[in-house]
Parts: C-alpha cells; structure tokens; sequence
C-alpha cells in the first residue's frame, strides 16, 4: 500500500458521502494522472462535479484542489514510501521487525503532515496561559497522557494526569475557567472521554483534544483539534500498533514548541529536576 496522502484516503473512504467516494476512487486508481488535472477535469473523469472535489479535499483536511495535487505529486515521486503491513501467521522475527519498522515510520511521515503549525501554537499559547492542564486518556492513551504530564511538570506547569474517571470528574467540578482539559483517544469516540470533555465544557475549561485523523467526537467537542495518522484496518491491526507512537510524536512536538518559547527557563527547570533525582539516591 502507498503511503502519505493515499493511507490516508483509504483510511477515511468509508465515511465519505458517495460522491466524495467517488472523487476517492478515482484518485486512488489514478494517482499518477492527478497532478496535470483541473478540477472540473477531476470532476468529469470521476462522475461528480467541482464541489464534490472541493468537499473531498475538505474530509482530507486540505485547503483545497491545488494542496491535493501538491500532496500528490509529492507521495507519487518519492520511491522511498514504506506503507502500512499487517502480519502474517508463523511470520519470521525478521519480517516482524521489518513491519514493525514500516508501519511506525509511515505513521510518523503521516502524522507529521497532520499536525498543522497554526494549531500546534495554539494549543502552545493554551498550554502556557493555563493555570492547570488535565491530561486524560484510556487504555494505550493513558501512556501517552502521563508521558504529557510529566514532560510539562518537569518544566513547572501544574499538570494533572487522573486515569480514575470518577476522581478526575470531582476535580474537575473543582477546576478554573483558566485551566485546560487536554483529551486523548485515537478512535476519537471513547465515550469516558466524551463524558469528561463535556463535563470540562460546561467549567469553561478551554479543550485540546489528540485524536486520528478523520471526523469524530472528540475532535467536536475540542476547541483545539489535533490529528494524528490514522491507519487502515486490518486483521489484527498491527498498523493501528503504531497509533501510540504517533500520539506520542505529537506530545513531543506541543511540548517542544511550548519549551521553544520558553527555552532559558526550560533548561533551567529540567536540571532542576535531574538534581532532585539524583539527590533521592544520594548522588551529588
């Protein structure tokens, strides 16, 4: 399977009306024509019409025709994509690690064109205003929400992880207009953390939500969306194994913009806390 932009059509095919799908189709089956089509072309070849064009560059996230062709052109001349692979059974370790390489560099590649610098300092500018941030996330998530969490306690920010629902609902009751609920879920749908951003919303809490790629939820409900790849289906979903190396990418890329602007008083702190550390264990 190609990578980048067509991962990404595939991925989101399902949930698209029939005429984007069809505008879909077409792409996928004609991707080395793409790039020396207008949109009325695109539109005639593929039974739609224009707006149908415009509609299916919107599911994708792009501004329009013209960034389809661009991403295109470029996914089409590379000769180094990896793709998504799922496993096989009785597979040898050396295809595994050779997989497992591919499906997390190509959610790399894909997330990284899914993190959009204007929404990257925004979520930047919440973070530094808030006065708390509540970091929320279940199952593979939670990892990734107390990696967040102690990335920005290390640097001074009064960052809150809670797994228990009932418990981060009760401080939450207790929490300022002037903090940040910061949900994380691939699937963009995990109805705990639904519940929980509702229940921020109604605080005045502003929300930052960490999810797949696509239509959902959670994304919604956010003040500040930011996506993540979003991998096909598959058997066993070994592609879908990567989505917490994606979600961890994405932390590392919030927390150094926010550490950029920061950057004299970061250093600062973070040597602060290795020296706590290691005065635990008697080190000088």
């Amino acid at each position: 399977m190609k990578g980048g932009i067509f991962s990404q059509i595939e991925a989101v095919r399902e949930e698209l009306p029939s005429s984007s799908r069809k505008v879909a189709d077409f792409v996928l089956s004609h991707a080395n024509e793409i790039a020396g089509m207008t949109i009325h072309h695109l539109a005639e070849e593929s039974n739609t019409s224009a707006a149908a064009v415009v509609r299916f560059c919107r599911a994708l996230g792009l501004k329009g025709y013209p960034e389809l062709r661009m991403r295109i052109s470029a996914d089409t001349a590379r000769t180094d994509l990896t793709g998504y692979h799922d496993i096989e059974e009785n597979e040898r370790p050396a295809d595994l690690i050779e997989k497992t390489l591919s499906n997390s560099m190509q959610a790399l590649q894909d997330t990284a064109k899914q993190l959009n610098d204007v929404r990257i300092a925004e979520a930047t500018k919440a973070l530094d205003q808030a006065r708390a941030v509540y970091f929320y996330g279940i199952g593979a998530s939670n990892v990734v929400a107390l990696d967040a969490a102690q990335k920005w306690t290390r640097v001074g920010k009064l960052a809150i992880q809670e797994s228990d629902q009932h418990l981060l609902a009760t401080l939450l009751a207790n929490a300022s207009p002037d903090d940040v609920f910061f949900a994380i879920s691939y699937s963009g749908e995990t109805e705990e953390v639904v519940e929980l951003m509702r229940l921020a919303k109604i605080r005045g809490l502003k929300m930052i939500s960490l999810t797949r790629f696509g239509d959902n939820r959670i994304s919604q409900l956010a003040d500040i969306a930011l996506w993540t790849s979003r991998a096909p289906e598959a058997p066993l979903r070994s592609a879908a194994l990567s989505s917490r190396l994606a979600q961890l990418f994405a932390i590392d890329v919030l927390f150094l913009s926010y550490a950029a602007i920061h950057y004299t008083d970061t250093i600062e702190r973070l040597q602060y806390t290795r020296e706590s550390v290691k005065m635990l264990h008697g080190k000088k």
